[in-house]
C-alpha cells in the first residue's frame, strides 16, 4: 500500500493556499460536518445505541500529535498557527486516507485512528494483524509526510519553525459507549490501549512507538525489512525499518 507523496503535497499545498485566501479575506476556512466525527467509530453508530450501554471490540489505535505545539503557536502567533495547521492536519489526514484508518477525534494539534473491528473483518477481511501493520506503517508514512511535505511546505511558506511530532500505536479491547443527552450526545472510544497509545505519542519525537502486543501481531515475512527497537519509554518499542 503505498503512499504517493507528491500528491500527498499538492493536495496539502491547495488547503494551505484557500487557507490563506480566507485570512485575507477574514472567512473562517474550517469544515464543518453534520456529525460528531467520532460516530465513525467503526461497528457502531450513535442513533442506534442507548445511553449507558456499551459494547466490547479490538482496535488498533493510532495517536499523533505535534511535539511543543503551545510554544509554536505563542512564537509564530494566531494567523501562521492556522495556516500551519491547515498544512499539519491535511497531511496526515491523507496519510490516514491511504491507509483505510477511521479517524475518531482530531483534538486540537492530535488525531486518534481506529483500525480493525467486526465491521472492518467482515467488509475488508482486515483482521488483527492486518489492522496493526496498517496502523504501523501509517504512522511511519507520517514521519515521512512531516519531511516531505509538512515541513517542505511551511519552509516554502514561512510559516515558523519546522513541525515535530510523535506517534503512538497499541492494539486491545475499547469500550464503546453512547454518552451525554436527548439532543446533545456522542460515541466515545475508551481502554487502556487508547490511554497508552495517547502516553506513546506524547513521548515519542519524530518516531512511532508501538506496544509490544503490536510487535507480536505484526506479520511476518521471509526478507521482511520491518525491526523493532526497545524505546526509552518502559513497554514501547520503536518501529523502524532494516537496512
Amino acid at each position: 500500500m503505498g503512499v504517493n507523496f507528491s500528491e500527498v503535497y499538492e493536495i496539502t499545498l491547495g488547503r494551505y493556499e484557500q487557507a490563506f485566501q480566507n485570512i485575507e479575506f477574514r472567512k473562517s476556512a474550517l469544515a464543518h460536518e453534520s456529525r460528531a466525527i467520532s460516530d465513525v467509530i467503526p461497528g457502531f453508530e450513535a442513533d442506534k445505541l442507548e445511553f449507558g450501554s456499551f459494547a466490547k471490540e479490538n482496535y488498533a489505535v493510532l495517536f499523533v500529535d505535534m511535539r511543543m505545539s503551545t510554544k509554536r503557536a505563542m512564537e509564530v502567533g494566531p494567523e501562521l498557527t492556522f495556516l500551519t495547521m491547515h498544512v499539519y492536519l491535511t497531511a496526515l489526514l491523507e496519510i490516514v486516507r491511504c491507509y483505510n484508518g477511521k479517524v475518531i477525534d482530531i483534538m486540537g494539534d492530535g488525531l486518534m485512528v481506529f483500525w480493525g473491528g467486526e465491521t472492518a473483518r467482515e467488509e475488508d477481511h482486515e483482521y488483527k494483524c492486518v489492522a496493526v501493520q496498517r496502523a504501523g506503517l501509517c504512522g511511519r508514512d507520517m514521519l515521512v509526510a512531516r519531511e516531505r511535505v509538512i515541513n517542505r511546505i511551511v519552509g516554502e511558506r514561512k510559516l515558523g519553525p519546522s513541525i515535530n511530532i510523535g506517534v503512538g500505536v497499541t492494539f486491545g479491547s475499547v469500550i464503546v459507549t453512547k454518552i451525554g443527552v436527548s439532543d446533545t450526545y456522542d460515541v466515545k472510544a475508551f481502554g487502556d490501549c487508547v490511554n497508552i497509545a495517547s502516553k506513546y505519542a506524547s513521548k515519542a519525537n519524530n518516531q512511532v512507538y508501538v506496544s509490544k502486543k503490536v510487535m507480536n501481531k505484526w506479520p511476518s515475512s521471509e526478507g521482511g525489512k520491518i525491526r523493532f527497537d526497545p524505546a526509552r519509554l518502559d513497554g514501547a518499542y520503536v518501529l523502524g525499518s532494516s537496512s
